[in-house]
């Protein structure tokens, strides 16, 4: 049986709005697949009323082959600390 990925979805922590535009650089610029879409959302840590941290959540899709028509297998290894 052939296997295509098609797409898949990541998230992202990072600490600021400077690093989410950095992020949708790279991932811009992906060897292997298209970023389709991209989204982010500030959060906060409280404690007792206060904000403590902020981060940013950030949301991608990228896309590696057309559902209809795979043009090739791709392999994507995650790693932790890593890039893919």
């Amino acid at each position: 049986m052939k296997k295509y990925l098609v797409s898949y979805n990541v998230v992202y922590r990072v600490p600021n709005v400077d690093d989410v535009l950095e992020l949708r650089e790279e991932l811009s610029n992906l060897d292997h697949g298209k970023l389709e879409s991209f989204s982010y959302t500030e959060k906060y840590i409280k404690e007792k009323g206060q904000i403590v941290e902020e981060y940013q959540l950030v949301k991608a899709k990228i896309v590696v082959n057309n559902e209809k028509e795979p043009e090739s297998k791709a392999d994507i290894n995650l790693a932790i600390g890593g890039a893919f």
